[in-house]
């Protein structure tokens, strides 16, 4: 099949992607439990999650009171409040694609299950109680409060920006927000590679044959693409390749498209590939994304940009109230010991 256009890929969001990586953490987390013990293996984690966890369970009134059970693996489950919480931090069409996704929505319920029972496996052996553990824990800790607390006393005013700087700002961005003039093509392709003569002399004389068709009176392009078309890609829609800008059409095509008419058919193109008959059908011309679908992006990256800047004068600010006094011994010798302790025991030295 010959493509005429230029490569261009769409990136979709969905649920699936989500799912995978959630199953791949689990799955990560098992084989990283595996280097700890040879009695770690996920079927041996999972055939074993539900005796680990039984001595923390809560009592029965307290069970009583906790949300229904969605997915359940031994003594550890997946509660309604918790797939509500995951559900809702989902954008709206993501969220819809899961629900039709049955076999999806089982895999990372199987997937969350498969994490609480190794989080509980270590509990219940002390793994929180390691020292290694502890200070991750710390530093987690205060990248968290340190974050949140940064965004509070840096967040932009709640009437940030003004109706006037939205529009400033999107008189800066006009160059960025053009869309380039679309062009609705039709084709009719004939294959015929350059090389081989015989072929060309033939496609160049049907291609001629159905231009004068395509071109008489009443003529009926998409059905002659049907019918005579081998570009499998558009003759099923009758030769229609739909809006593009001239950029993603072939190079032979882009200076025969720039000159034609609404309803016109081209004389053959020729390129490496063979021949090309060409109807424009439509005709959009540059313009500008309108004011009102960008303005709400436009507000996002005003607050953040504010934000930001703000953030950056606080710490700044932080610095400049104090003397800074940095020791340079003592950073030295510190550089120092890591090397003495990463070359007597490289392998402690990486697990720190």
């Amino acid at each position: 099949m010959t493509k005429i256009l230029n490569s261009s890929h769409r990136l979709r969001v969905t649920a699936a992607v989500l799912l995978i990586a959630a199953l791949a953490g689990a799955v990560a987390l098992m084989r990283g439990n595996d280097a700890q013990s040879s009695e770690s293996a996920p079927t041996k984690v999972l055939a074993s999650a539900a005796p680990a966890v039984a001595p923390a369970l809560a009592p029965a009134a307290v069970q009583a009171n906790r949300p229904p059970a969605i997915a359940t693996l031994g003594a550890v489950q997946v509660d309604r409040d918790e797939l509500l919480r995951q559900l809702q931090a989902m954008p709206p069409q993501a969220r819809g694609q899961l629900k039709e996704n049955r076999a999806g929505l089982d895999q990372w319920l199987r997937a969350r299950l498969a994490e609480k029972a190794l989080i509980e496996q270590a509990r219940a052996q002390g793994w929180q109680d390691k020292p290694e553990i502890k200070r991750a824990f710390q530093a987690a800790q205060e990248r968290i409060v340190l974050q949140s607390y940064l965004e509070s006393v840096s967040r932009a005013p709640d009437d940030y920006p003004a109706q006037a700087d939205l529009q400033a700002a999107y008189e800066r961005a006009k160059p960025q927000l053009a869309v380039p003039a679309q062009y609705r093509v039709s084709q009719i392709f004939l294959p015929a590679a350059l090389g081989d003569g015989d072929a060309v002399a033939s496609a160049r004389k049907q291609a001629q044959d159905l231009v004068k068709r395509a071109q008489a009176p009443k003529a009926d392009f998409a059905a002659l693409a049907q019918n005579f078309s081998r570009d499998d890609t558009t003759r099923a829609q009758g030769g229609d390749i739909g809006f593009l800008p001239l950029a993603q059409l072939t190079p032979e095509m882009r200076p025969v498209i720039e000159q034609m008419k609404e309803g016109e058919v081209s004389a053959p193109v020729q390129s490496a590939a063979g021949f090309h008959i060409l109807k424009l059908s439509a005709f959009r011309a540059a313009s500008v994304t309108p004011f009102d679908q960008v303005k709400e992006e436009l507000r996002a990256a005003l607050r953040s940009q504010r934000q930001e800047l703000a953030a950056r004068a606080y710490l700044e600010g932080l610095l400049n109230a104090g003397t800074v006094s940095i020791d340079g011994a003592a950073l030295n010798a510190a550089f120092e010991q890591t090397a003495t302790l990463s070359t007597a025991s490289p392998a402690v030295a990486r697990a720190q």
